[in-house]
């Protein structure tokens, strides 16, 4: 999708900003020994390299990118094409408009050298100019980022050096350089980020913009593409360093589109991020996946809306344009703008259909994000976490269109429950901690749009509910408290009014359950429940340690009876200390054992044992709503057809017919 910048940028004139020093002594002539510089020159630069093209990209060396040999320069005056000799990358054509930046300064042209002044800047800034202007005009980029790199750490004194470095030679100077990157397609992405890397530090976005400017399109969409790969190598050199350089990268790319429109550096910016989401240059990851990580970490709220219309807009036109790993670049884009409901837009202004057709996208099997490095994909599946965190906190009435908000929140968690294991979400932590939030914050509407099949949502039936409880109840110990404090809220634990307790004060009655929602609740109840059993099925079958499948039994199904279990002396200790998060191995033994002796007459953790014990639970864990309070002055054929309705929905959640999985009440479903 094509990025605008706020609109095409005219070539301007780079404009002199050198200061009028006085004159210095011309360099001495270089001794037949090469300098230290230029010794670092010939190792990392200018050696003989079989590696292909992009091992020179992505390799490092002592300080930069390796660099192969330098592609031979035509003779002055004759057109290059943007980025080198090759024809396939364009370029000047007779009777054509010179590429942006200006024509290529051709490899022998002379580049003047900026005087410095004497005393104007500190003596070693003053030495590193006397060196750079040493260096023949072919090797002054080099030159200069093996400078630059001699100080490239985070320190105040490397800073500072850097800054004034750059200060000395003039925004103008080093666009002359950068132009000159454009005939160096092997060494140019790994110089101009440096260069680059360094002017964001040193000068204003108007300056930085004639640097892209001077750049062009083609090399700058090399920088970011090769550079975001790189960073997100595990067996790279400086990763970190090497990220932090490419964020900083970001963020300018972010500030220029931020400039008036035609500001110089808008049209190339905007040309090489569209390049890059069409795959040029081919990297690892998907072009639209690399894009998504240079928009996200751009800081701008306007280019990343922009860059996740685009590709809305082709996919309202043409639903079957949308790829997964594109579909997830804008989840990614929209997951990173500023908190609030501008990111959620886009998507809840989408048709039924069409928001139905983007989820499935979005968490489809297909996932070319993994073929690149640990770090990408994990910088690319915090990207679609983040969005999914924001489905999760969305307030329905924030939107023109509440019921599309809710309703959006509800498919997400059913389509991400559906997904949370695949290739791509891969029970993440980030995944679980964000539908336990969508549970959470909308419990009753996520349990009704799967019992009621009436609900447009409801296709997937026990589903999802049932992969949720699966693997973000029972397997995931960081978000099981958000499950559980939501399920004891839902139904009515403890201090908690839920769904049980009207149940339980309506004692059946016809009117009640005819006409007051009790026929809704007690469907709801038992599909919850039935649920509820078949995640603890799923996942206590899968639990291979005897102590995670004792600790998931006390987490989860100890709080439908926590009431209980905080009044039982010697239990009510232990208990509390699980709660608090500083329970040990003996605290759970000892709650285990209680529940195992009270509902199924032993302390078996066998995989079967505690599968039958979680539904032992589950069926008792209500007694105390229906005793002799409830039975009092109850119509017994009403409270028999209000169990028989619940355990109709724990038959729905079971998947079958007759006698289900668990009896509520000891109802029987013919």
């Amino acid at each position: 999708m094509k990025i605008q910048f706020r609109g095409p940028a005219q070539s301007q004139p780079l404009q002199e900003n050198k200061p009028v020093l006085a004159k210095v002594e011309p360099p001495p002539a270089r001794p037949v020994t090469p300098n230290p510089v230029q010794q670092q020159r010939n190792q990392d630069s200018f050696s003989t390299d079989t590696r292909t093209r992009q091992a020179r990209l992505l390799g490092g060396s002592t300080s930069f990118q390796a660099f192969g040999t330098p592609t031979p320069m035509p003779p002055a005056g004759t057109p290059v094409p943007p980025g080198g000799t090759s024809a396939t990358r364009g370029g000047t054509v007779s009777g054509t408009v010179p590429p942006p930046g200006g024509p290529i300064i051709p490899t022998g042209q002379v580049i003047t050298p900026t005087p410095v002044q004497t005393g104007a800047v500190s003596p070693e800034v003053q030495a590193a100019v006397d060196t750079l202007n040493a260096f023949p005009p072919e090797e002054q980029p080099y030159g200069l980022t093996t400078l630059l790199g001699n100080h490239r750490g985070t320190s105040a004194e490397d800073v500072a050096f850097r800054q004034e470095l750059m200060a000395a030679l003039g925004p103008d100077r080093v666009a002359e350089l950068m132009t000159q990157l454009r005939g160096m397609p092997d060494q140019g992405p790994g110089l101009a980020r440096t260069l680059l890397s360094a002017a964001t530090e040193s000068y204003s976005v108007e300056d930085q913009g004639k640097l892209v400017q001077a750049l062009g399109p083609e090399l700058l969409g090399e920088a970011l593409a090769w550079g975001v790969q790189n960073a997100s190598n595990p067996l790279g050199t400086d990763r970190e360093a090497n990220e932090a350089r490419m964020q900083g990268l970001s963020r300018m790319m972010g500030a220029l589109h931020a400039l008036p429109p035609g500001a110089p550096g808008q049209a190339e910016a905007a040309a090489a991020l569209e390049g890059i989401q069409q795959g040029r240059p081919a990297c690892d990851a998907p072009g639209a996946s690399t894009a998504a990580w240079i928009v996200a970490n751009s800081g701008s709220d306007a280019l990343r809306s922009e860059f996740a219309n685009g590709y809305l807009e082709a996919f309202k036109a043409d639903p079957s344009s949308l790829a997964p790993e594109e579909a997830r670049a804008v989840a990614w884009a929209l997951g990173s703008m500023t908190p609030g409901t501008a990111g959620l837009d886009p998507i809840v202004g989408l048709s039924d259909t069409q928001r139905t057709d983007f989820l499935g996208t979005l968490t489809a099997a297909e996932a070319p994000e993994l073929q690149t490095g640990t770090h990408f994909q994990d910088a690319a599946r915090a990207g679609v976490n983040e969005f999914l965190m924001d489905v999760a906190q969305l307030d329905p009435g924030s939107f023109s269109n509440p019921q599309a908000a809710k309703d959006l929140r509800i498919e997400a968690f059913q389509q991400a429950s559906l997904a949370v294991d695949g290739d791509f979400l891969h029970d993440s932590p980030g995944t679980h901690r964000a539908l336990a939030t969508m549970f959470a914050n909308d419990t009753a509407g996520i349990v009704d749009a799967a019992a009621n099949p009436e609900n447009r949502l409801s296709g997937g039936r026990d589903a999802p509910l049932v992969k949720f409880f699966d693997h973000v109840a029972f397997r995931s110990e960081d978000s099981r408290s958000l499950v559980t404090d939501a399920l004891q809220k839902y139904l009515g634990v403890g201090a908690e009014q839920g769904i049980v307790d009207a149940l339980a004060a309506g004692k059946g009655n016809a009117d009640f359950m005819a006409n007051g929602g009790g026929n809704v609740l007690a469907r709801n109840m038992g599909f919850v429940l039935g649920s509820l059993f078949q995640g603890a099925r799923g996942a206590l079958q899968a639990m291979d340690d005897e102590h995670a499948r004792k600790t998931a039994i006390v987490d989860v199904m100890g709080s439908l009876m926590e009431t209980t279990l905080e009044s039982i002396p010697g239990v009510k200790e232990a208990y509390s200390q699980i709660k608090s998060g500083t329970g040990d191995r003996a605290s759970v033994d000892t709650v285990f054992e209680w529940l195992g002796n009270h509902f199924a007459g032993d302390i078996d953790a066998s995989k079967d044992a505690v599968t039958e014990l979680s539904g032992a639970i589950i069926e008792g864990a209500w007694d105390p709503f229906f005793g002799n309070g409830t039975l009092d002055g109850a119509n017994t054929g009403e409270l028999i057809d209000m169990f028989g309705m619940i355990n109709a929905g724990v038959a729905r959640a079971d998947g079958r017919t007759g006698d289900p999985g668990i009896n509520i009440g000891a109802g029987y479903i013919p």
